[in-house]
């Protein structure tokens, strides 16, 4: 196991990678939250369904009394009616302030349990254990909670930090091929803004030999050690701009398009790393026309995507209803938008009033029929 110091403004925290959590988890609660009288558990049905037993026989060693909620799975539901039925749970099991809410799943569950943590009762303990790839290097880490609303991404939150992250990568090895590349859109961005390292890695980790590579791949050591890397970038980050107004937005490459495309699609159809996947290519292709960026990195970007089964095309949609979506994007100003693009490989940079025909022309080409 290794350890990640955060230092945050509002909250110093530890990110614990590669804890099994069958039997870190107890002794978390033990250890570091000596005060907690009781426990909610919040997860989803396909998790509870995987885990039952594990969470069950994990939450008894605690020597807590708990509870566990459990919401329907789906970024549909991460909404203001799932965040109510978690308040009532915590209601009804009359929790207070030294108490503990723990979220066990991936980023929806993570997002919609931090912000009832951070609301109720102004803020109670609060545990991460992502169980996706994509919680795992992203979105468990940072303190940015919250849900969707009227099919805008995130558009209701706060920052809240949790108290602890209990990051265990076996709990990969049961995500179907979907969530694995749902998670690898993050792990790749991570390569392309931060540390072309993590790009190489990869690339020789994964072949087009086998078809179930990606299942191979996330139970490398190599992949742990991924995992580890992109957890400890997002520290870093954090620690330099925790309210998301500098160096943080580059986190969000690829996610200005690819919280567009989530919404046209009804936050259904393409999940939250295809999107950014898809998000992150057209704004290679918008580098690319504005002169910023060589055609080489693009070629180079879609053969891993090829070898990681991540999509960089989608169905053709009415680009009226992208356009649209963008004028929600939290980056931007009413009168001007904001986009991350790269000059090379871990060189990105803030660009700001990009035409609205560059950006039509560039979603038009990540469009099949």
């Amino acid at each position: 196991m290794k350890i990640i110091k955060a230092k945050t403004a509002l909250k110093n925290y530890s990110v614990y990678v590669g804890a099994d959590f069958k039997y870190f988890l107890p002794l978390l609660i033990k250890e570091k939250f000596k005060n907690c009288e009781k426990i909610l558990l919040v997860t989803n049905d396909k998790v509870f369904d995987i885990y039952k037993d594990t969470v069950k026989n994990t939450l008894e060693k605690c020597g807590t009394p708990y509870e566990i909620a459990i919401i329907r799975d789906g970024e549909e539901f991460k909404n203001l009616e799932s965040v109510e039925s978690i308040y009532s749970r915590l209601i009804e099991f009359n929790m207070h302030r030294n108490d503990v809410l723990i979220a066990f799943g991936g980023g929806v569950i993570g997002d919609m349990a931090g912000f009832a943590a951070s609301t109720f009762h102004r803020g109670i303990g609060f545990i991460q254990c992502p169980t996706t790839i994509i919680g795992q290097v992203d979105s468990s880490i940072g303190g940015k909670v919250g849900v969707n609303y009227n099919k805008i991404k995130n558009i209701i939150g706060s920052f809240y930090q949790p108290d602890s992250v209990l990051i265990d990568t076996s709990l990969n090895y049961t995500l179907d091929e979907d969530q694995i590349i749902n998670g690898l859109g993050e792990v790749v961005k991570y390569g392309i803004v931060f540390d072309r390292r993590i790009l190489d890695k990869l690339e020789k980790n994964i072949s087009f030999e086998n078809e179930d590579r990606l299942f191979k791949l996330v139970r490398k050591k190599e992949f742990r050690d991924i995992i580890y890397r992109c957890s400890y970038l997002k520290v870093k980050v954090v620690e330099k701009d925790e309210f998301d107004t500098g160096c943080r937005n580059l986190l969000n490459f690829g996610h200005t398009l690819g919280h567009c495309i989530e919404n046209v699609f009804d936050l259904r159809s393409i999940n939250h790393g295809k999107a950014i996947s898809i998000g992150m290519m057209i704004a290679v292709d918008i580098s690319i026309s504005l002169g910023l960026l060589n055609d080489n990195i693009k070629n180079r970007l879609i053969d891993l995507y090829r070898k990681l089964k991540m999509p960089y095309m989608m169905p053709e949609i009415d680009i009226g209803k992208i356009i649209d979506a963008i004028k929600y994007d939290k980056k931007f100003k009413s009168s001007q938008n904001k986009f991350i693009l790269l000059k090379d490989i871990n060189k990105p940079m803030f660009y700001y009033g990009v035409e609205q025909g560059v950006i039509v022309d560039n979603v038009k080409k990540s469009m099949y029929n």
